[in-house]
């Protein structure tokens, strides 16, 4: 076994050993040089506060071999390109999130990875005006040497990498399906065969995954985290698209929106976040300008930007009662009949019920599900404004 396949094997190892999430296995990681030997030493993890001795002792079972096993022997048949953790081109960015993955599947050019990045997200059901402006954007924005990172849906996304894909910056597609689904969206056979060849696909999903509701949420963390900045194009106020900007902004990227016509809901959210702080641009060295104090200019070859002019403003969060929870002896009450609920939402439902504020990896051993699955869940949750995330992971149920 190659070396970048044994360390592929051993982050995978690591991903599905039961107890080990995110926090977790971020810790094992960042411990040794390398994955193999972080799975090889699983004796010491407990010693060296790495892992509870339950979670080495399911290591060292090998409790992950047959989800392991499987997930490689699949994804070595579709040929996927494997950036597992210690790889030299998995972005060091990424890491730094709260819940990154250990590893990335690619189809393309992995190399776009160490380009300055800027997500461009938006509505499915665009309108004529942010399908221009996301086009205007994207195109001048790649022609600078920008890679535009985008999500792969209908829309906006689809609009984003067509013209990205037209500079030299190119263009990122983060997908909320395992690499070989190929049927979704329905007609991108086109593109995504355009972004193979001139791009990069990405996706932290299995071979085989379909594409859930609750994944793209999920996705969406990555867009951000691979980004220096997101800017959202077109949305309302209940478009996921403000996830994306969310995360970005705990992820301490910059947010951005473009405004649109007062009074049209198309554009609702992105005036939400221009009131909540978030940079208003309106062309491409707007967007240059509010993350130019990220770049290194002269080694990207993009054209020097006035520093004075570079907006240090960032993007802060609205603050409401919901961002400073903290768990009490008699909670308020929660905003959902948990009742109502099928599991295993209504399993995560209960455990927060009964406990207040918990860590994802704290939920899902309760819960018993794998953390990706729980992760997964529990960001359609979210999305359905069952429960509220927190920094770090943290999350608890809405309540009234």
């Amino acid at each position: 076994m190659s070396s970048l396949k044994e360390e592929y094997f051993a982050c995978l190892a690591l991903r599905h050993t039961p107890g080990l999430g995110p926090r977790t296995w971020v810790g094992i990681l960042n411990y040794y040089p390398k994955a193999y030997e972080a799975l090889k030493k699983y004796s010491d993890w407990a010693a060296a506060g790495l892992a509870s001795e339950q979670c080495a002792e399911n290591a060292g079972k090998e409790l992950w071999r047959s989800k392991a096993e499987a997930e490689y022997l699949e994804a070595m048949r579709l040929g996927f390109g494997v950036l597992p953790w210690t790889h030299h081109l998995f972005p060091s960015a990424l890491k730094e999130i709260p819940d990154p993955p250990a590893y990335m599947y690619y189809y393309g050019d992995p190399g776009l990875l160490k380009n300055p990045a800027v997500a461009v997200v938006g509505s499915r059901k665009s309108s004529r005006q942010g399908l221009e402006n996301a086009r205007r954007i994207s195109r001048d924005l790649s022609s600078k040497g920008i890679t535009v990172i985008s999500g792969f849906a209908r829309g906006i996304d689809s609009c984003v990498h067509h013209e990205a894909l037209k500079g030299v910056g190119s263009s990122i597609a983060v997908l909320g399906t395992g690499l070989d689904i190929e049927n979704y969206p329905a007609d991108s056979e086109n593109l995504r065969r355009e972004l193979i060849d001139k791009g990069l696909v990405l996706s932290e999903f299995a071979p085989g995954t379909r594409p859930y509701s609750n994944n793209f949420p999920f996705r969406n963390r990555i867009i951000s985290g691979l980004s220096i900045g997101v800017l959202v194009a077109e949305a309302d106020v209940a478009s996921g698209s403000l996830i994306t900007a969310r995360l970005a902004a705990e992820q301490g990227r910059e947010v951005m929106a473009l405004p649109g016509p007062l009074g049209d809901k198309n554009f609702s959210g992105c005036l939400k976040l221009i009131k909540e702080g978030a940079a208003l641009v309106e062309t491409a060295d707007d967007v240059l300008m509010n993350i130019g104090h990220a770049l290194d200019l002269e080694r990207n070859n993009i054209p020097e930007i006035e520093r004075g002019k570079v907006s240090q403003r960032g993007y802060t969060a609205k603050v409401t009662p919901n961002n400073n929870v903290q768990k009490t002896e008699s909670p308020a009450e929660v905003a959902i009949d948990i009742s109502s609920l099928e599991a295993p939402q209504s399993d995560i439902a209960d455990f927060l019920q009964r406990n207040g504020k918990q860590h994802i990896d704290e939920i899902s051993r309760n819960i018993g599900l794998d953390v990706a699955v729980t992760g997964a869940v529990i960001l359609g949750m979210e999305v359905q404004g069952i429960v509220v995330r927190f920094p770090g992971m943290y999350y608890d149920l809405k309540r009234c």
